[in-house]
This record gives C-alpha cells, structure tokens and sequence, in this order.
C-alpha cells in the first residue's frame, strides 16, 4: 500500500541565526518497499530498557554508547574535517550567517538537502571516522541510514532553538561528541511538567527519535553560557519521501 502523501511543514525556532534544517527532498523516487513505516525503525526488544516511556513518542536513550576516552578521540578527529562551513540562511527575508558550523553527507549522491531555504553542500565520500561511526550506530540500533548532519557547538553560548524536523524524519539518531549539553523536548499540547522533558546528553551518548515523534515533540539544545567547550552532534537520519 503506498504512503499517504503528507504536507511539509518548515521548522520553528526561537532562534533567528540557528534554525533547524528544513524539510528535505530527493531527486528520484524511493523504492516502495523503503515506504514502510515499520521496516526501517529501532525493533530490537535487546533495547527496551533504554526505551524512554513518553505520550506521542518513541524515544531511546542510550548514555554509553562508547566509553569516555573513544568518544573524545572521535571529538577531535572530526573537528579536523575539511567539511565544515557556516550556511548562510534565509530569516525573514534577510540573509544570515548561521552562528553553527555544520558538515553533512549522504550515502545516496543523487539526495538533495535544502536548510531553511538553502542548498546544503552534500559530501558522498565519508571519512573514515565517520564511517565508523555510522557502522556502529547501525550495528547497536538494526537500522540503515542515508544522511548525516554534523553540527558544531563551539562552546554553551551557541544553540538551536525550539523546533521539530520534517516528518520525511522517519529516523534521526543523535550521537554526542564532547561538552555535556541539555536536550529538551516539549510536546505541542500538553501543558505543564508533563508535556517537558530534559537529559544531559553525554560524551559518547546515543539518543534516537523514531516515527510520529517529529508530528507532537519539539526540541532544542538551550544556551548555556557556563560551557565553554565544544560539543558536536551527529544526527544519523533516515530520509523518506514521495515524489509528488
């Protein structure tokens, strides 16, 4: 049966320089077997116990994916890479320079990546830090992945406001490199303690939001002055689309 078709919806920030990536398109068509909602999503009963219980959300947390010292040698070898570079983005009309640094690739040459508004500069060859890396989430989670966006927090005073991804997010898997960082999630309509939810994402932590989690949840990492340095976070995603 094919995919219902739903409507795109950009993100929200309260953050006028650091706006999440918008929604994403493909150059082709997916195949209709890579439609199913269930066939690429985190099943392994090993992992119950780091399955999060939250209303309208499938979330894991998995705080040692990889002890300290890997996770740190990973920190440095990727803020060697020669990918990065500061998009400039569209707010309101006006061009700015985004304050975060970001690297992205793709397994798939043909994919297309647009970020509020602007082509995002796609790499197909992966480093072979990152390689492994992404070897190792989809060994640990039993699922495939078709892009990664590697963003860069130079130290607590840079941050990305409240904001949900494209629901063509079927998958987004979030390694932590580095400084610890605040990770909340706020649900559209529960009011109150219940509808907030916050973790210290740590170095070497694995944090994977899964199927209609993007329709009720935002997120954001807040700022926080007092961390002076450098997280980076590589959200492991699994892209799915329709060609209208």
């Amino acid at each position: 049966m094919p995919p219902i078709k739903r409507k795109r919806t950009g993100p929200e920030t309260d953050n006028r320089r650091d706006k999440a990536a918008a929604p994403l398109k493909a150059l082709v068509p997916i195949p209709k077997d890579e439609f199913d909602e269930n066939s690429q999503q985190v099943k392994d009963s090993t992992l119950n116990s780091n399955k999060i219980d939250m209303q309208d959300a499938c979330i894991y947390y998995i705080p040692d994916l990889i002890d300290k010292p890997k996770a740190s040698e990973w920190y440095d070898r990727l803020s060697n890479l020669p990918t990065w570079y500061r998009p400039t983005l569209k707010v309101y009309g006006k061009s700015v320079l985004q304050s975060r640094e970001i690297a992205a690739y793709t397994t798939d040459p043909k994919l297309i990546v647009k970020y509020s508004g602007a082509l995002v500069t796609l790499h197909a060859e992966y480093p072979q830090v990152l390689s492994d890396i992404q070897v190792m989430v989809e060994g640990k989670l039993g699922v495939k992945f078709n892009h990664v966006m590697l963003n860069r927090y130079g130290s607590g005073d840079v941050y990305i406001g409240l904001h949900s991804d494209g629901l063509e997010n079927r998958i987004i898997a979030t390694v932590s490199v580095g400084a610890e960082r605040t990770f909340i999630m706020r649900h559209r309509t529960i009011k109150g303690e219940c509808g907030v939810k916050k973790w210290t994402l740590g170095n070497g932590s694995l944090f994977v939001m899964q199927g209609d989690t993007q329709r009720f949840w935002k997120h954001e990492i807040p700022k926080e002055p007092k961390i002076k340095e450098g997280r980076i976070s590589l959200t492991f995603r699994q892209l799915v689309f329709q060609m209208n």
